[in-house]
């Protein structure tokens, strides 16, 4: 079959050739051994998220200096608004070529095709709309804020299959190329725009340029301008995966920016842009862990679904590490929240220091939430995503709606409900697919409590001796910080965790640099 990978064995060891524009593209032959491609691409991924997170450090503490609250609110709405209508674009078109065992070129074609089509209806609806939706808000900036952001639309189409190729085919090295030139892009043309007075159209120019880098950097790391070409050759296939997942991103994506919409209604843009900013810093422990595992989870467990694996120790063990890594993190950002936000936001934003505290702790919570949708797919419950989201997602809105009226905090505080509901429904349907027991899952993170609360420790006592609660001052927030990582560590390589062994391959190489300079001075 044309573009269908071949499969070779040599002396027992499996090669696998997936095929590029003109031929075979590259081969891997691991020794039989999966885990190697994943190890390489989570630290390829990873260290393109510590570029990605430390370039969008300096955008953020840059912009929210140069811009007010309602500036960046207003964004907000906007780029809200725009990706829920993504999720209904998408339509699972990039995740149908990285599912598909028999996935080819002419595939992605047919992906490219569906997206292109879907991207200019909505691009063209989005342009028409723009102006009953600056209405509704009370802003009428937001009209042609939405009309230059439908032009990131039509570009879109033209990167996103050729990343899903990249994915696929574990290319993780030319993915991060394109996602820290495209990252780098966005944040050079906002605060270029911001210093020159663009005020919130900044953010919709930058999404622009970055769209536009996205492209020509996917072309360069993948050359395959022919999947341009218009093919519908299965598309029923396409449509069949992507439409129970389009439904399910579109209903999880609004679920997740109903709080901008609410606010937005209720108390104006400013608010938004407190919810908004808490929410940055709030996440950066999601962003730093699970945003590097995120682009090989899904191929992960694809992989081991194909070769006929159980699922469930590797979706135990990916537990396990999330959580020894999540919770002490978003613990120490609770701890010391107010000389987090002075440093990345400044004194402006300080009166959203509770939310980023009760967003922090409500995330520990959710740590099950990003393997949830790659174990079902890989395990054949596609349909369960929906189905979950169906169930926990309408009465957590409305606990939302409720608390809307009372504001940022009152909206942060409902996740102490929302959020273990839809962990428990999760976690009820994986449970249908990849038998474990709840005493399973407390052994995966046994460990991880352990060292939570050791982390907890140092912060703790440098807040008894600061003596003004959690209002800690720039240099406390540091002393508490490093205290609180030197425990972790501690805590995690005692512990025998099995993170310890990648921290240990992490350091080696730092240590024996240190050693071959030391050597000379004795």
């Amino acid at each position: 079959m044309p573009g269908k990978p071949g499969i070779a064995w040599r002396g027992g060891t499996r090669a696998t050739s997936f095929p590029g524009p003109h031929g075979p593209e590259r081969k891997f032959c691991p020794r039989d051994d999966p885990m190697s491609l994943v190890k390489r691409a989570v630290l390829l991924v990873s260290g393109e998220r510590y570029l990605v997170l430390s370039i969008t450090l300096c955008q953020t503490a840059l912009v929210s200096r140069l811009l007010t609250p309602e500036e960046v609110g207003l964004s907000l709405i906007g780029v809200a608004l725009v990706q829920v209508i993504d999720g209904m674009r998408d339509f699972g078109t990039t995740n149908y070529i990285i599912h598909d065992p028999t996935a080819s070129d002419r595939s992605a074609r047919t992906a490219f095709t569906v997206l292109f089509g879907l991207s200019l209806l909505l691009a063209v609806g989005l342009v028409a709309s723009a102006g009953i939706w600056a209405q509704a808000y009370g802003q009428p900036l937001l009209a042609p804020y939405l009309r230059v952001l439908s032009l990131s639309f039509l570009l879109v189409p033209f990167s996103g299959p050729l990343m899903a190729l990249m994915r696929r085919d574990f290319q993780f090295a030319a993915l991060v190329a394109v996602n820290v030139g495209t990252c780098l892009t966005y944040a050079l043309v906002l605060v270029a725009l911001a210093l020159l007075g663009f005020g919130a159209m900044s953010f919709a120019w930058a999404a622009v340029a970055a769209a536009t880098a996205s492209v020509a950097l996917s072309l360069a790391g993948r050359p395959q301008p022919g999947i341009y070409r218009p093919c519908l050759t299965g598309w029923r296939t396409a449509l069949a995966i992507g439409g129970c997942s389009s439904a399910t991103t579109l209903l999880n994506r609004a679920y997740d920016l109903l709080p901008i919409f609410l606010l937005g209604r209720a108390g104006g843009a400013d608010l938004v842009g407190l919810y908004g900013r808490a929410q940055v810093v709030s996440q950066l422990p999601d962003k730093l862990i699970l945003g590097s595992l995120a682009s090989v989870i899904l191929p992960m467990f694809a992989a081991d679904r194909r070769d006929g694996r159980c699922l469930a120790p590797s979706y135990l063990a990916s537990i396990g590490n999330i959580t020894v890594v999540l919770w002490p993190v978003a613990l120490l950002m609770a701890l010391i929240a107010q000389p987090v936000v002075l440093v990345l936001l400044g004194p402006q934003w300080l009166a959203g220091v509770p939310v980023v505290q009760v967003l922090s702790l409500a995330s520990m919570l959710s740590f099950p939430a990003m393997l949830t949708y790659p174990v079902l797919l890989a395990s054949g419950g596609l349909r369960d995503t929906l189905t979950a989201s169906l169930i926990s997602l309408p009465p957590s809105a409305v606990a939302i709606a409720l608390a809307a009226s009372g504001g940022p905090l009152a909206v942060a505080a409902t996740q102490f409900v929302t959020v273990p509901l839809q962990v428990a429904v999760a976690l009820a349907f994986i449970r249908r697919r990849v038998p474990f027991s709840l005493g399973d899952l407390a052994a995966a993170v046994r460990i991880s409590a352990l060292v939570t609360v050791a982390t907890a420790l140092p912060p703790l006592a440098v807040i008894a001796l600061a003596g003004q609660g959690f209002a800690l001052s720039v240099p406390q927030g540091i002393v508490a910080g490093i205290g609180g990582s030197a425990a972790w560590l501690a805590a995690m390589l005692s512990l025998d965790h099995p993170v310890a062994g990648h921290v240990r391959e992490t350091l080696r190489p730092v240590l024996l640099v240190l050693r071959a300079r030391l050597r000379p001075a004795r």
